[in-house]
């Protein structure tokens, strides 16, 4: 309990910090910068009432977890990405934006955006099992070896919506009870 308390303290206080997300998200585009390059950014998780709707910010379940990145404009032919899935190791250390705040849960090796059967569009994919604060590391790499680096973080695993229901909940009995308090403080 004192976990979800402190993420969503984290996401409270801290909302930059939290987003995974560069860009409009009204029309279903999950945006992210990796120097001059824009990616499209759209992550999976087939559980709950709506399993093909796709995740930016936040996934609000456990499990299997699938995020796939391409280009809406940029020409990535010749470009190759490595990925990296990380997962919170220290509170501290994400407050500084320290080095060892993330270890790597997974990690896959150079994959190219052009070539048979890729469509531009490449992907990681891994089995999430706890509630945290993950991160996704870019390293993209152009024709000419120029390498660029992102990182962008997402929460994993807090179904917002039932959160938000059970809040909006919390807040109206508060209200009844010092309208109650009030009503009876006058009666007597």
């Amino acid at each position: 309990m004192m976990k979800f308390i402190a993420m969503t303290c984290w996401i409270l206080f801290f909302p930059n910090s939290i987003f995974a997300h560069a860009g409009p998200h009204g029309n279903n585009e999950c945006l992210v910068a990796v120097g001059e390059i824009e990616l499209r950014l759209n992550g999976y998780q087939f559980q709950g009432s709506k399993p093909d709707r796709h995740y930016c910010r936040h996934f609000p379940y456990l499990g299997e977890t699938i995020i796939k990145i391409d280009s809406i404009s940029a020409d990535l032919s010749g470009m190759a990405i490595e990925l990296q899935i990380v997962k919170r190791d220290s509170w501290i250390g994400l407050i500084l934006n320290a080095d060892d705040a993330f270890s790597v849960v997974k990690q896959k090796p150079l994959q190219y955006f052009s070539g048979p059967l890729k469509k531009g569009v490449v992907s990681i994919d891994t089995d999430i099992q706890s509630r945290d604060i993950y991160a996704l590391k870019l390293r993209l790499r152009s024709a000419e070896g120029q390498i660029t680096e992102q990182q962008f973080m997402f929460l994993v695993g807090v179904p917002f919506a039932q959160v938000m229901v059970a809040i909006a909940v919390l807040l109206l009995l508060f209200i009844f009870v010092i309208f109650l308090r009030q009503l009876f403080r006058s009666a007597h």
